[in-house]
């Protein structure tokens, strides 16, 4: 299938997405929730088993490990990390379990497999289900049991299981016409969405506030690493970067690509790619003072400069709104 055919999915159908390098944590003990809670951004209290949980593990100044989805289990906590960012995150929890924690973290990937339906029809071929956004129910299908569970950015329905029932199912939805994205068309619609990955967008050059990762922060929540530096600024207005789209006038610039206006460097480029809807567009950092949907902006690529206008996220249906 071709890479258009498989975004027209994702946009207008059902799409299977999966990464092999998707990080699987398990986090288990009986201190599991309170670790987690003093070591990422969201509040884990009140979490009861079945509850999905957008978080965000920083640096003590602030910047970005990985932005996660953690599920409560029963006895334990999947900890869905992106992909490739799994054993350095696994590295630095385990360097933070003190001598009473009663707290144990392995790597789960022989447990767990993930993958994600994307698109208007992903509950219908996943039997209806499931309804209500980060909690997940038990869906059986073609034999196997699954824990699936709709979240809301990145808009789709996560599905979890052990390794063989995930790649039957996976084989199953295919024969039924949902396609698996490749990589192409993920990077497609993921960068029409504005959804920021590890190692792009996601580093610790960056804090989950310029990121657009407001929604995995609890700022109501006690101390944990790097706490005192986001409420800081979201405190004080000292957020000075925001994620922003990007409409490209002509040719796909280098990642890393200096963002430019009025004669001054602004930002820089993250992403870009050729949408069969929007032609060439990308994502990337943008000073706040200039990060307003409209605004015309330049990339430097190499001795040349390309015409840009920025947008917010993510992109709209319709440019003109942008």
């Amino acid at each position: 299938m071709t890479v258009e055919r498989e975004w027209m999915a994702a946009w207008h159908e059902a799409a299977l997405w999966k990464d092999a390098g998707w990080g699987r944590l398990l986090v288990r003990g009986e201190d599991r929730l309170a670790f987690l809670q003093r070591m990422s951004t969201n509040d884990f209290r009140a979490m009861q088993p079945g509850a999905v949980l957008p978080t965000v593990f920083t640096t003590p100044t602030g910047r970005i490990l990985d932005w996660v989805h953690a599920w409560a289990l029963e006895a334990e906590v999947l900890l869905l990390a992106s992909p490739g960012a799994g054993p350095a995150l696994l590295s630095w929890l385990r360097r933070y379990i003190f001598f009473r924690d009663r707290v144990r973290i392995e790597d789960g990937a022989d447990r767990w497999e993930a993958i994600g339906l994307i698109g208007p029809r992903a509950a219908e071929r996943m039997g209806g289900a499931p309804s209500p956004s980060y909690i997940s129910q038990r869906v059986q299908i073609e034999g196997g049991e699954f824990l699936a569970a709709r979240v809301d950015f990145p808009p789709m329905i996560w599905v979890v299981g052990p390794p063989d029932p995930i790649r039957a199912l996976q084989k199953h939805l295919e024969q039924q016409g949902v396609p698996a994205m490749g990589k192409a068309a993920w990077e497609i619609w993921r960068i029409e969405q504005g959804i920021p990955v590890w190692g792009r967008e996601l580093t610790e050059t960056v804090n989950p506030l310029e990121a657009g990762l407001r929604f995995a922060i609890s700022f109501q929540k006690g101390c944990y690493i790097g706490q005192e530096v986001i409420a800081r600024l979201e405190h004080y207005e000292k957020v000075r970067r925001q994620l922003m789209g990007l409409y490209l006038a002509e040719e796909i610039p280098a990642e890393g690509a200096r963002l430019e206006a009025e004669g001054r460097e602004i930002g820089w480029l993250t992403s870009a790619v050729r949408s069969p809807r929007w032609g060439p567009i990308g994502l990337g950092y943008v000073l706040r003072e200039y990060a307003e949907p409209g605004h015309s902006v330049s990339v430097r690529s190499g001795e040349r400069t390309i015409p840009a206008r920025l947008t917010a996220l993510p992109f709209p249906l319709n440019p003109e709104e942008a």
